[in-house]
């Protein structure tokens, strides 16, 4: 989804719409925590935030409204998002999904075997209209009706061992979602689009994620 001369700007406790052009704000949504991060997925936008005790969430609200859409307590690592549905890896180490438009979750169930060694967040896509999670220890297909894992390999000419980042035919950067815990202000560009399984800066997929 392309959005001329528009732009979300995080500033303080406050996401707001601004146009570049007419150089005046849209919609502007008040957030109750210390906002840690922004990303766009198509023509949804994701709040990171987190109170005094570390409790992180995952607020995602219309791009064009600024209406809430979803509004989790998650603190997500990576994140995809395919025919309405939100899957993502959490930093409990679980794998979960919700429905965006009724507002439900359908599963989230944990993973074993996933995680790196050295810490580092696997990743989750969509690549040929399956959902695999991986890092470089392993690679799992996900059941996209209850989560369940079944160990696999990636499609030829893809290893899970070497792979350090990904960029779709968007030019979105797959699963290295930004959040800052000691910036008050940041933004990111309205035109970063995304299709059928779209992603930005914390998605994956083909074609927009």
């Amino acid at each position: 989804m392309k959005s001329k001369n528009k732009i979300i700007v995080s500033q303080e406790k406050e996401v707001f719409l601004y146009d570049t052009r007419l150089l005046k704000k849209g919609w502007s949504v008040e957030i109750k925590h210390k906002i840690g991060g922004i990303a766009r997925f198509d023509n949804l936008v994701l709040i990171s935030s987190y109170n005094w005790w570390g409790k992180v969430f995952s607020k995602f609200i219309n791009f064009s409204s600024g209406e809430t859409v979803l509004d989790i307590e998650e603190n997500i690592l990576s994140l995809l998002i395919y025919e309405d549905k939100l899957y993502f890896i959490n930093k409990e180490k679980e794998i979960g999904c919700y429905s965006i438009t009724r507002k439900i979750k359908i599963f989230k169930v944990s993973t074993t075997g996933l995680w790196s060694w050295d810490g580092t967040p696997p990743k989750i896509a969509l690549i040929d209209k399956c959902i695999y999670s991986f890092s470089k220890r392993k690679a799992f297909k996900i059941n996209m009706s209850n989560g369940v894992q079944s160990e696999a390999q990636l499609p030829k000419g893809l290893d899970n061992k070497s792979i350090s980042a990904m960029v779709d035919e968007f030019q979105i950067n797959i699963n290295t979602f930004s959040s800052s815990s000691s910036g008050d202000s940041a933004f990111i560009a309205g035109d970063a689009g995304g299709g059928s399984g779209s992603g930005a800066d914390a998605g994956g997929g083909d074609g927009g994620g």
